[in-house]
């Protein structure tokens, strides 16, 4: 042998010795399709970049012909800075990319198209935005509804669904196919496309052009897929024109983190990798280098319970550490004021803030601890917008109430909720007589509905009464005694949606409420902590603060300590959850959830919420189980 050959060997024999055995296999894999089932904290990035030196390196493969795919840039930038350090290379010549720039880079080289031809985000929210308001939607969370909206768009594109035979889950079935047609005619008046378009148009392309899709296999012989079990069906028959004869494919991912089926990914497309691939090789990562063996078992306990996956048994390299702790809180003021002392605690013992997380399962969740750390000065960070409640109707309903109340009523108040619930006052009466009670009787008199006049004196003591009372005290008198809850009920029930989002909503109103003597004292904090968690979302430096974010905005994240926030049934899972598909994606997003933490796991639930009995999570049972 040689002596360069030599050296190269016994390099190459070195680089592979911080590599455990499943990750080798992984790494040296030779020709043909490899299905790389990652657990978490697997260390799925450093296979993918050490495969991609072992390919270029030692099989001599030529770096132009491979390309990596993934979901975000960061993930690309990481992997190919990685690369370049691995291999001391100024530059890789190897395509690491999204999916979403390498389908545009095909579309510019069949069609010229450019980049201002390829609708942007916030375009895209514009255009879904202003036809929802001049069809006057109302929403819990007006930009939630629009981004839900937009995901049920791009689901219906990637799926070619029948739009006719569509039912959102985000508004009424009619009111979406409205809307998405309306988004397509906007589309075409400025000419641009979007991602789904550009997609299907790659597609469309590869499959009807076999000089154009062999060129592209024969480019590029090798690709590797990061994070597969987030595909979409059209991505995955795109990737596999791309792969053509030679089916040098390796995926990677975890069906067990698979948690982006509004998207159109499904775990089904990564558990039939090998149904479409009969050669492929499987190799499984189930040494997880991130979290202690208590924090792995208790997860593995849980996921267990999901039927469709792959089996596989994680273990932790790591020593023993804490046990996983549920914690009951009475309610959830006690539960944020557990946090606030448990953050200081661990603050005070040495801890950084940012390395502590509070995850929760919805958007929603987190403002009365959100409020809590600002009014108790403790610094922290959030992933995404909080939805501003003064912002939302039922907000303005309570406060033009309570505006009335104390003869402070701004123009509009009496029209906005004269019939939230209804009296029966035509809005012809107050246009005529203007925005006063006293004008209303007098214009009931005068046409002789005398028995408008008991009901306009009843809204009048309501008024009255509630003019003496707190904040939260009005509230509760609002929903119990003049009826506000069966309105919701009703209106809920006109429109087809969950009364209970509505009331989720009126509920965290009333606990904004609590504690202030008047409502202007109310209204001034919530004015000052919207401004400052707005101002919070726009900055793009982290801080020395804690991380407050959803599940789904945490996957791919690790802490040392985690909080799991409003462990109740309901929520975690999502009462929306159930058909079985469902709820085993609900479970996902939790185990997701549970293995971002490193050292320590909290997971806290509720005894009651908003004076109602709640019942702690099913997936609390299923982990705790032996």
């Amino acid at each position: 042998m040689r002596g360069s050959e030599r050296d190269r060997k016994n390099l190459a024999a070195a680089k592979h010795d911080n590599l455990n055995p499943a990750q080798r296999e992984a790494v040296t894999h030779g020709e043909g399709p490899l299905l790389v089932i990652a657990g978490p904290g697997s260390g799925k990035t450093f296979v993918l970049t050490q495969r991609v030196r072992f390919l270029t390196e030692e099989r001599g493969v030529a770096p132009q012909s491979v390309l990596v795919l993934t979901f975000s840039r960061a993930a690309a930038r990481e992997m190919e800075e990685r690369y370049r350090k691995l291999c001391g290379r100024e530059r890789t010549g190897v395509s690491f990319g999204t999916f979403h720039a390498f389908f545009f880079r095909i579309l510019r080289t069949a069609y010229g198209y450019q980049a201002d031809q390829v609708i942007g985000e916030e375009e895209q929210r514009a255009l879904v935005s202003a036809v929802l308001r001049q069809k006057k939607t109302e929403s819990g969370d007006f930009r939630s509804l629009v981004q839900n909206v937009l995901s049920e768009i791009a689901l219906v594109k990637e799926e070619r669904a029948e739009l006719s035979h569509y039912y959102s889950v985000s508004c009424p079935a009619e009111q979406f196919r409205e809307v998405y047609r309306a988004y397509e005619r906007g589309l075409a008046e400025l000419r641009k496309i979007d991602y789904e378009d550009m997609l299907r148009m790659c597609y469309e392309l590869l499959k009807e052009r076999a000089d154009i899709r062999e060129a592209l296999s024969e480019r590029y012989a090798w690709i590797l897929v990061d994070e597969f079990q987030d595909i979409n069906r059209l991505q995955y028959e795109v990737v596999r024109m791309l792969a053509g004869k030679r089916e040098n494919l390796m995926i990677v991912g975890d069906d067990d983190q698979s948690i982006y089926r509004f998207r159109g990914a499904a775990p089904e497309i990564m558990l039939h990798f090998e149904r479409d691939y009969p050669k492929a090789s499987r190799v499984v990562l189930n040494i997880n280098y991130r979290s202690t063996p208590e924090i792995v078992k208790t997860a593995g306990r849980l996921i267990q319970r999901n039927k469709t996956r792959f089996p596989k048994e994680i273990t932790a390299a790591r020593p023993s550490g804490k046990p996983v702790n549920t914690v009951v809180c009475p309610t959830p003021h006690a539960e944020a004021d557990y946090l606030i002392r448990e953050i200081r605690e661990l603050v005070r013992g040495g801890a950084r803030y940012d390395s502590i997380a509070v995850l929760y399962r919805t958007n929603l969740q987190p403002r009365l601890l959100a409020r809590r750390l600002y009014q108790e000065n403790i610094p922290f960070r959030m992933r995404e917008m909080l939805p501003d409640l003064n912002e939302h109707w039922i907000a303005r309903d309570l406060l033009a109430y309570l505006r009335l109340a104390r003869d402070r009523a701004e123009p509009g108040d009496l029209l906005r909720i004269m019939n939230r619930p209804n009296r029966y006052i035509r809005r012809e009466a107050v246009r005529m007589e203007g925005e006063s009670l006293a004008g209303l009787r007098r214009h009931y008199e005068k046409s002789g509905e005398h028995w408008m006049d008991e009901r306009l004196g009843k809204f009048a003591g309501e008024l009255r009464r509630l003019g003496r009372m707190r904040p939260s005290e009005a509230i509760v008198y609002i929903r119990t005694e003049i009826g506000y809850d069966n309105f919701l009920k009703q209106y809920a029930e006109e429109r087809e949606i969950e009364a209970e989002e509505l009331f989720d909503i009126l509920e965290e109103i009333e606990a904004s409420a609590e504690g202030f003597p008047t409502v202007s004292a109310w209204q001034a904090d919530g004015t000052a902590f919207s401004a400052a968690c707005k101002a919070r979302s726009k900055r793009t430096e982290a801080g020395d603060e804690v991380q407050l974010m959803t599940y789904h905005a945490s996957k791919g994240l690790e802490f040392p300590t985690v909080f799991l926030l409003d462990v109740n049934e309901g929520i975690v899972p999502h009462r929306k959850a159930n058909s079985r598909e469902e709820l085993e994606e609900e479970r996902r997003m939790f185990y997701v959830a549970m293995t971002r933490a490193r050292d320590e796991l909290r997971i806290l639930t509720c005894k009651t919420r908003f004076h109602r009995k709640a019942e702690e999570s099913r997936f609390v049972r299923e982990y705790e189980s032996h």
